[in-house]
């Protein structure tokens, strides 16, 4: 297991887009960004070989690395701004300020630290992960009572010889995943070209910022958010401590065995209709982990409820889903994402046909919010949501296989290992394609010792199970 010993700090900076480049703009949040304004904040880790020394990672990476960034946020340039909290009941709102705001941008060094432990699939101590994480500067405070909150930090730390990790901390009420992948595919391919004029390089496409004003909330969606957001906000920045005894692991499934699962589940479901590699690996993944909470405490109490109900959040990407008199396009600047609830009595989830049942339930959520109105359905999120927050194991997604975050590449080949770190907070099942293996699916889990064992047993016995 790799040591707890934070990397030495070589510099710490801030970058932001040339002064002149990005005028002073402000954008309202919508009602897609509001529930976020309670929740912890995301964080990410990106690990690259890089077999070379501390010389010439500051000489020859860290220079083009920072420039490629200021150009990136001269399109991304709310990463570099603030979220503005006013005192209530005037609304939060995200604001960049041309030549005073910025990204903070840190440098360190890790000489203790074994590089290919710290990357590794096999289960690991969660706080090794946060000494590669940048913390967000705290919050400024006028003396009108004016909050200004730092949206993200990037930190980017050397392991001489072996690696780099490229750290990411962000508030989630800018964007969602679909968002930041944008971001990071924008800049990985500066970086890759060593910073030349975007206009000479074939790039992905810019964000686009304007069409908030055209996302209209349907129903006062966004107002139980802000008075649940009004009775917590501490001035805090979503920051916290990495959680003891907490281990983090990955674990793949390979293709093959996907396409088996697929078939197992299709034969044996009721509907008989074929099943989506996100759908059956999800149904999989949820009822191992339900095994895996519920096994201690329902054999210490056997009177429980049996007709309790486990919930499952998912979110729907609405870019090309709400309909309104112009699309929005595939490259919005925020959050666009719907929640949907999948609810399954726990004498389903845990009985023979748990799996089945799971994905049936995955597959028939996913269908209904695809071929609904969403706009019209935005009113009761907030009471499925609800729903499952009040549930004994809520869980979530956190990523998706078609965020494509292991087809980056700084000029470093694509990254040997990605890290979602964030789900240590919510009990989140972070998914991602696999780096390896063709059509493959990994799974992040963050669990105390003893449950990441018992996870680990229960997913193996599944696994054969179906490859019988």
């Amino acid at each position: 297991m790799a040591h707890l010993q934070p990397p030495n700090i070589i510099e710490t900076c801030h970058i932001s887009p040339k002064n002149g480049t990005v005028p002073s703009t402000t954008l309202p949040l919508t009602f897609f960004d509001a529930p976020w304004l309670t929740l912890p904040l995301a964080e990410s880790i990106f690990f690259f070989s890089y077999p070379n020394s501390t010389q010439r990672f500051l000489k020859d990476f860290v220079p083009n690395l920072k420039q490629s960034l200021s150009i990136t946020l001269q399109h991304f340039f709310p990463y570099a701004g603030k979220l503005i909290i006013p005192p209530r009941p005037d609304h939060p709102y995200l604001h960049y300020n041309d030549s005073k705001d910025s990204l903070l941008f840190i440098v360190a060094e890790s000489i203790g630290t074994d590089f290919d432990k710290l990357k590794t699939d096999s289960p690991k101590d969660i706080r090794v992960l946060h000494g590669v994480l940048p913390k967000l500067p705290p919050p400024h405070v006028s003396p009108e009572g004016i909050q200004m909150r730092p949206i993200m930090a990037m930190q980017v730390t050397i392991f001489p010889g072996a690696g780099i990790c490229i750290g990411n901390a962000s508030t989630h009420v800018v964007s969602d995943g679909v968002t930041f992948g944008h971001f990071m595919k924008y800049w990985m391919s500066l970086t890759k070209s060593n910073a030349k004029d975007p206009a000479t390089l074939l790039l992905p496409a810019p964000p686009i910022h304007s069409c908030r004003n055209m996302i209209k909330d349907p129903g006062e969606v966004a107002t139980g958010h802000l008075e649940r957001f009004w009775s917590q906000n501490t001035g805090k920045n979503g920051s916290h401590s990495a959680p003891e005894n907490m281990l983090r692991a990955t674990f793949t499934m390979s293709g093959n065995q996907i396409d088996k699962l697929k078939s197992w589940v299709t034969e044996q479901s009721e509907n008989q209709s074929p099943v989506s590699t996100f759908v059956v690996t999800l149904a999989f993944i949820w009822v191992s982990l339900i095994k895996t909470l519920v096994q201690k405490s329902d054999t210490e109490a056997e009177d429980e409820d049996k007709h309790e109900v486990f919930h499952l959040l998912i979110n729907v990407d609405c870019r090309t889903r709400l309909k309104y008199a112009e699309p929005i396009p595939t490259t919005y600047f925020g959050n666009c994402m719907a929640p949907g609830i999948v609810s399954v009595k726990k004498l389903d989830l845990l009985g023979q046909k748990g799996i089945f049942a799971a994905s049936d339930a995955i597959a028939a959520r996913v269908k209904d919010m695809l071929s609904s109105d969403l706009l019209k359905t935005a009113p009761t999120w907030g009471q499925g949501v609800r729903k499952w927050v009040m549930s004994r194991f809520p869980i979530s997604i956190a990523g998706a296989p078609k965020l494509g975050f292991y087809d980056m590449d700084f000029g470093l080949g694509k990254p040997c290992k990605t890290e979602i770190v964030h789900i240590e907070t919510g009990g989140s099942i972070a998914i991602s394609e696999s780096r390896d293996v063709s059509n493959g699916i990994e799974i992040g889990i963050a669990l105390q010792k003893k449950k990441m064992e018992t996870f680990d047993i229960i997913l193996q016995q599944g696994i054969k199970e179906f490859e019988m």
